[in-house]
């Protein structure tokens, strides 16, 4: 009886893992034609999450024994501050073009300690010097144009985000198709 209950539940995985999957391919394939669309849902998750935890931290600031009142307040603004990013376009939107700068700085910060690296490296081994030298230059340049073409920086990282959603998706669906396999 065990048994039956058992691959009823495997059965009842695999089925949702798959379907989970499907639409995460076709949640993909939207991001793929939509990559400006997709990097401007930063704004609207980043609100959600500030919302989200901003309830969290009142619940658990009041279900303490000794209640902690800045931990409330702080919840409060947290949450309130969410509730700003999501039904303020002109909020979302400042969020979307300073995650665009905090990818250019990013690449920028990661450029120069390759750079560095590079450097520290040389008198080790010159091939892989040069190699962390030459990364570290391309992430600059790429940083650079991060900067002054923000508009293309957000097409590419909807691009990535893309990318992973899809590769996410058939990962899911991969795993569908083989769950069970090993104890069979």
């Amino acid at each position: 009886m065990k048994g039956a209950a058992k691959m009823k539940e495997n059965k009842t995985i695999k089925i949702i893992t798959m379907i989970t999957g499907i639409l995460t391919v076709l949640l993909g394939f939207y991001a793929v034609v939509r990559p400006m669309r997709t990097f401007l849902a930063i704004g609207w998750i980043l609100g959600m999450l500030l919302f989200v935890n901003g309830i969290e931290l009142v619940i658990l600031s009041l279900s303490k024994e000794k209640k902690d009142i800045g931990g409330c307040i702080l919840g409060v603004l947290e949450g309130l501050g969410g509730i700003i990013l999501l039904f303020s376009g002109v909020q979302r939107f400042l969020t979307d073009i300073m995650a665009t700068y905090l990818v250019g700085a990013s690449v920028l910060i990661y450029g120069i300690f390759q750079i560095v690296a590079g450097v520290k490296k040389f008198k080790d081994s010159k091939g892989k010097a040069i190699l962390a030298i030459v990364c570290g230059v391309l992430s600059i340049i790429v940083s650079i144009i991060a900067f002054t073409h923000p508009v293309l920086t957000m097409f590419s990282v909807g691009y990535m985000i893309a990318f992973a959603v899809l590769m996410q998706g058939i990962n899911m669906i991969v795993l569908a198709v083989n769950f069970g396999k090993e104890g069979e």
